[in-house]
């Protein structure tokens, strides 16, 4: 089963229930155990900053509110993803600036509270190295950090971001080894990773290093299909 750690840092108690109840019944469905953390001032939260992973922090707060507390955390764990929680959407460019991932206003909607939530767990999910031999040695790629795969004859071109990489493996084979929740093959002669898709245009894929792929008409309504589903986690 995965886990997944969410605190929550809110001065108000009912918020703290209603969240918990919710998520606990969200999750629990997926098969994922939810971790929860309770804040219910800043000071205290900042007091177990390396421990945070995702936070859902509420703006108003008496003594310090949400984006002052949201700037320190940051300092102390850049690690952190924060989820900011207000009823004010004036105070969205001063999360914006602090490097907030996702926003959920006041009064909570169910779908926008998933929504949010779901995609820090995806960024804050880790992925099984890919291990591959090249020249006769072996190396450990992060799954993540694989941008794209090309066929090339009998071979497969792995897309880094800085460099290239060739490897007596299929696409086929390659694929059956990736995580399906990352990759998708958009073409018989490419394979993608949809968290670095910047843009689609007609049946272009670009990805976010500037590198390009070829979309097969008969795969483009599935693969855009595909990629709106995923918005909500990777956006």
């Amino acid at each position: 089963m995965d886990t997944f750690s969410l605190t929550i840092c809110d001065d108000d108690k009912i918020t703290h229930e209603v969240v918990a109840k919710y998520l606990l019944k969200f999750y629990k469905k997926r098969n994922v155990e939810l971790q929860l953390q309770h804040f219910y001032n800043a000071k205290t939260l900042l007091s177990h900053a390396e421990d945070q992973q995702t936070v859902l922090m509420d703006i108003d707060m008496p003594e310090t509110d949400g984006i002052a507390a949201s700037e320190k955390l940051t300092l102390l764990n850049s690690n952190v993803n924060i989820i900011m929680l207000t009823s004010k959407r004036e105070r969205f460019k001063d999360a914006f600036r602090i490097g907030a991932t996702r926003f959920v206003t006041k009064p909570i909607e169910l779908s926008e509270l998933y929504e949010a939530v779901e995609s820090a767990r995806k960024k804050q999910r880790t992925f099984p190295d890919l291990l591959v031999e090249v020249n006769g040695r072996q190396w450990k790629i992060n799954q993540k950090k694989l941008y794209m795969a090309e066929a090339y004859r009998n071979k497969t071109i792995l897309y880094l971001k800085d460099r290239n990489i060739s490897v007596n493996l299929t696409l086929k084979n390659l694929e059956a080894r990736l995580c399906p929740d990352l990759f998708l093959r958009v073409h018989k002669s490419f394979l993608v990773n949809m968290t670095h898709v910047a843009d689609i245009q007609d049946r272009v894929i670009t990805l976010s290093n500037g590198i390009r792929a070829m979309v097969s008409f008969r795969r483009e309504t599935d693969v855009k299909k595909k990629l709106f589903e995923n918005e909500a986690y990777w956006g």
